[in-house]
């Protein structure tokens, strides 16, 4: 057991280590030369840093040796430290994988977090089905589609699928249908082939898939030539509007490319990756470069690390952390020269992880000249500017918390505040809505929202306690960080009950202030008149956007339930439509426009629901035609 003094400033380092080496002594020594995952603990049992090692003994027993060979940050850590345990692996990769969830799971103090709440969209060419279409996904699926992506920002997604359509006339339906009356009107458009009514065969249906492929890989090139001897096949077996079509493709394929902006004249395929550091805060910004073309960028951010993190480390972490969510991984990913300080290992380790994900080799190409050293230059150009942006934000931010605190009396600027508001019907329907703004921003991430199930009347106030107290119970229970202010929409009545459900879960330490809408009152307690401030206050403008960021997602959230609950409705009027087939329709269909969609033959394939019951369904939105099928018509 080791003193209570150690990790206390008065205790010196190398008195802190001496009485490390005499009291972990003999659980070095049982630790194995094996790969695994090591936790080192300080006495509360908290985490204080995750890391992976080819071999746990070698790898532990580094940190137990003269404080001076150690980086600043490692220094910091055994301070605090007051125990390890480790996880052992079979191979060096599991270990990779394994330190990553863990990090993820519990967020150690002195490990490289990457800051992306962002779920950003990807394009899903559906392989898996007959005729593949496009579908816009935020998580990876089957292995057997194909995932382009991310796009960002997200209106470049739209401008792609515009091209797309406009070249490429893919299917843009979601389902199949072979009892259409008639093709739908992307067809008489020209912007479908139709091949739900039998308009096109596969083989050649499967010709603008290709295209499409090529055309979202980037491989501009080889679509060009697959478009050109498309067209001289169909021209020489006088299939001429076929060939016009392949002609037409590649004229538009032509000047799609013609206003890309080609950056690398060397043609080079793979991403790049700038760096920079800047008040305890990291950007790295990444080019993705397919075939010389600048395709697009992503920046992300490394919050709260210590100034003296090395850089290797941070890009070996952002290594990890962003590849292991990308759908599809270039050749070669290009790295600052401080990668070069990573030991050899961690490189090799990360290359096998890296090839594995894409399914054929990848480099981490270290440039230190010419074409690819400039691209680097460029992509930390970008990284800068974008972490001066979040830093001028952020500190726009510390002005205006400052000012809040100044202005409402509160002890400390409120970093983090949570703003409530109640949407509803009459009592019906209700929902309330959670928001949180954070080191001047919103962080979408924490935003919740919550069905009121205890109230089925107009009731403003106990609508606001449901939503209070459910959200500040799990709060606790969880132990998860809880806000500098808390914003409620509307005057006294809101306030007090909002103080009331506070009270009673013991956090009354938590400000707590009230704004109504109609003269931008702010109600405090304590306080019998309201207090208003100027319309040019910065404060003052900074409330509001949270209420309306909060009464913005309550409203998108009742429409949503709304929406739900009409669908159930609409249901409810079909004779021997019960709770459980109307539940089961949803579930099989996934929404009312679908089930009404659906042909008679689909109907009458769903065991749940029977001949009989099946027409019933389908004569209920489309009367005419089942009583044509019922009469054999």
């Amino acid at each position: 057991m080791l003193p209570k003094t150690l990790g206390s400033k008065n205790v010196s380092d190398e008195a802190s280590l001496v009485v490390l080496r005499a009291d972990m002594k003999d659980k070095l020594k049982l630790t194995p030369d094996k790969p695994g995952v090591y936790l080192m603990k300080d006495r509360e049992g908290a985490i204080l840093y995750i890391g992976k090692a080819r071999s746990l003994r070698n790898r532990l027993s580094t940190y137990f040796v003269k404080s001076s060979s150690h980086p600043p940050k490692v220094t910091a850590m055994l301070q605090g430290l007051a125990t390890f345990e480790y996880i052992v692996t079979d191979l060096e990769l599991e270990a990779l994988l394994l330190e990553n969830l863990l990090i993820k799971k519990h967020q150690p103090k002195y490990n490289v977090i990457l800051k992306d709440d962002k779920n950003y969209p990807y394009l899903k060419l559906t392989l898996s089905e007959e005729f593949p279409r496009l579908a816009v996904v935020r998580r990876i699926g089957s292995a057997k589609d194909l995932y382009f992506g991310p796009y960002v920002p997200t209106g470049a997604l739209r401008r792609v699928l515009r091209v797309i359509y406009d070249i490429f006339p893919l299917r843009q339906c979601v389902r199949m249908y072979q009892n259409r009356t008639r093709p739908c009107i992307n067809y008489q458009m020209g912007r479908c082939l139709a091949p739900c009514f039998g308009k096109v065969a596969q083989e050649e249906y499967q010709k603008q898939v290709q295209g499409v492929r090529l055309f979202l890989e980037g491989k501009s090139k080889k679509l060009e030539d697959l478009l050109q001897r498309q067209m001289e096949k169909a021209a020489g077996a006088l299939q001429f509007e076929q060939a016009a079509r392949f002609r037409d493709q590649l004229l538009a394929v032509k000047m799609v490319q013609e206003k890309q902006k080609i950056i690398s004249p060397g043609r080079t395929d793979g991403d790049v990756v700038g760096l920079f550091k800047a008040g305890g805060l990291a950007a790295l910004t990444v080019f993705f470069l397919r075939e010389g073309v600048f395709t697009g960028h992503k920046t992300l951010f490394l919050e709260e690390i210590d100034r003296r993190t090395q850089d290797e480390e941070l890009l070996s972490s952002f290594l990890f952390q962003f590849y292991a969510n990308q759908a599809r991984l270039p050749k070669q990913i290009i790295l600052p020269l401080e990668f070069m300080c990573l030991p050899k290992d961690e490189k090799e380790t990360l290359e096998e992880w890296l090839s594995d994900r894409r399914g054929a080799p990848l480099k981490l190409i270290i440039p230190q000249r010419g074409e690819k050293l400039k691209l680097l230059a460029l992509a930390a150009e970008n990284a800068r500017l974008a972490l001066e942006g979040l830093l001028s934000q952020q500190g726009k931010g510390n002005v205006i918390s400052n000012q809040l605190m100044a202005e409402l009396g509160l002890s400390k600027p409120p970093e983090r505040i949570e703003a409530f508001d109640i949407s509803n019907i009459l009592g019906r329907l209700a929902v309330g809505s959670l928001v949180v703004w954070q080191k001047g921003g919103f962080r979408k991430s924490d935003y919740r929202h919550y069905n009121i199930k205890t109230v089925n009347q107009a009731d403003d106030y106990a609508m606001i306690k449901e939503t209070l107290s459910r959200c500040y119970s799990r709060r606790l229970a969880e132990g998860k960080a809880l806000p500098d202010l808390i914003l409620i929409d509307g005057g006294r009545g809101q306030l007090s009950v909002g103080l009331r459900v506070l009270d009673k879960l013991g956090l009354q330490e938590i400000p707590v202030l009230g704004l109504a809408k109609r003269l931008e009152e702010i109600y405090l307690p304590r306080q019998a008149e309201p207090l208003r401030l100027p319309s040019s206050s910065a404060s003052l403008k900074l409330l509001q956007r949270v209420r309306d960021e909060a009464h913005r997602f309550a409203i998108t959230a009742h429409r949503r339930f709304r929406g739900k609950t009409a669908l159930a409705s609409v249901l409810r009027e079909i004779p021997q439509i019960g709770p459980q087939r109307r539940a089961a329709l949803l579930r099989h269909f996934g929404s009312l426009k679908r089930i009404m969609d659906a042909s008679l033959e689909e109907l009458t394939s769903l065991s749940f629901l029977g001949q009989k019951v099946a027409r019933q369904v389908h004569g209920f939105f489309h009367p005419t035609d089942t009583d044509s099928k019922i009469r054999g018509v």
